[in-house]
C-alpha cells in the first residue's frame, strides 16, 4: 500500500488508479479529497497495526493511547471524511457509490464507537469496535486482493466485466472483512 501511496506523489494524472479517472481528476474538490485519502489512510493502516499487539498495549500504554488518538482522529478527521466525498465519483455507477458511502459511514461510526467506549473504560467493547473499525480500514488492502481473484475468474465466467468485478471488489472488500471481524470477537469473547 505504500508503493501504492507513494506512486502519486508527485502528483501525475495518469499515474495507476488515476489514469481511471479522468472525468473528476481535475475536478478540485475530488482531486484535494484523492490527496488527503492517500496520504492519512497510510498513518491509519500503520497506526491500526500497533493497536492489536499485546507487548505494546500492555508494555507501552502511552504509545498505545497515542497511536490509538492518531488513529481515531486521522480516520474521523480526514480519511473517512475525504473518502466520502470520492464515494459520490465512484465508477462502477450507482451500486459502487452506494457501497462506499456505506462503508464511510460505517468506518465513522465504528471509530466513534470504539472512542465513546475507550472514555467510558469499557475496555472489551472498545476493543470490539476497533477490531471493527479496522477491518474497514482494510478494505483498502483486501478490495485489491478481490480484484486480483475475480480477474483470474472472468475469462471462465460469462458476465464478468471489468465493471462488475469492480462493483464486486467494492463490496466484498468491506463486508467479507466485517465477517471476519465478527468471527474474530466472537472466539474473543468465548475465550473469556
Amino acid at each position: 500500500m505504500i508503493k501504492i501511496c507513494l506512486s502519486y506523489f508527485p502528483w501525475s494524472d495518469t499515474q495507476g488508479f488515476l489514469a481511471l479517472k479522468q472525468d473528476v481528476v481535475h475536478f478540485l474538490p475530488w482531486q484535494i479529497a484523492f490527496k488527503i485519502h492517500v496520504v492519512f489512510s497510510s498513518f491509519i493502516l500503520l497506526a491500526g497495526f500497533t493497536q492489536f499487539w499485546p507487548v505494546v498495549r500492555q508494555r507501552f500504554p502511552v504509545w498505545h493511547r497515542r497511536l490509538g488518538w492518531l488513529y481515531i482522529l486521522t480516520v474521523l478527521g480526514f480519511a473517512a471524511p475525504s473518502g466520502l466525498v470520492m464515494a459520490f465519483y465512484a465508477a462502477g455507477g450507482l451500486v459502487t457509490q452506494v457501497c462506499f458511502i456505506i462503508l464511510g459511514l460505517l468506518w465513522m461510526a465504528s471509530t466513534l464507537l470504539a472512542l465513546q467506549y475507550a472514555v467510558q473504560k469499557n475496555w472489551s467493547q472498545h476493543r470490539n469496535w476497533m477490531i471493527r473499525s479496522f477491518a474497514l480500514s482494510l478494505s483498502a488492502l483486501s478490495l485489491r486482493s478481490w480484484k486480483l481473484i475475480l480477474y483470474q475468474f472472468a475469462p471462465y465466467v460469462d458476465g464478468l466485466t471489468p465493471k462488475l468485478i469492480y462493483q464486486l471488489e467494492a463490496w466484498l472488500g468491506w463486508v467479507i472483512n466485517l465477517l471476519i471481524a465478527e468471527l474474530i470477537i466472537y472466539y474473543l469473547s468465548r475465550k473469556k
